[in-house]
């Protein structure tokens, strides 16, 4: 797994399991990006890295860090296995077109938002 997904793995962990340390504006602020993310992967990490440096999102800066860190470590791959990190087999079909890091950031974006949850029970 190249650096630049490894880093878009640790944003997406970090809105999986910080979510609500971010602020209602910076959710707001979250789907904007989302909505102009390139297809770029560095690019996209660039943009995400740049969204985690106000002082206001400290912790998740070190949340973010301390994923990068381990999935760095942890990112062998046993290919004959065809295995990936803590035993994970990709979800993707085989001959399938995985999602591009751009689907995955605006996904898990859209899931972890309070305000795609309230869109969600406005709609029942």
């Amino acid at each position: 797994m190249s650096i630049y997904r490894n880093s878009i793995q640790a944003f997406i962990q970090v809105l999986d399991s910080q979510s609500k340390l971010i602020l209602t504006q910076d959710w707001n602020e979250l789907q904007q990006l989302s909505s102009q993310l390139p297809e770029d992967n560095e690019e996209i990490v660039k943009i995400l890295e740049n969204w985690l440096q106000p002082e206001s999102r400290n912790q998740l800066l070190e949340a973010y860090k301390q994923y990068l860190k381990s999935l760095t470590v942890v990112s062998f791959i046993d290919v004959d296995r065809n295995i990936g990190i803590a035993n994970s087999k990709s979800q993707t079909p085989v001959n399938q077109p995985s999602e591009s890091s751009k689907e995955l950031v605006d996904n898990a974006i859209k899931n972890n938002s309070p305000l795609s949850e309230n869109t969600k029970t406005d709609k029942k």
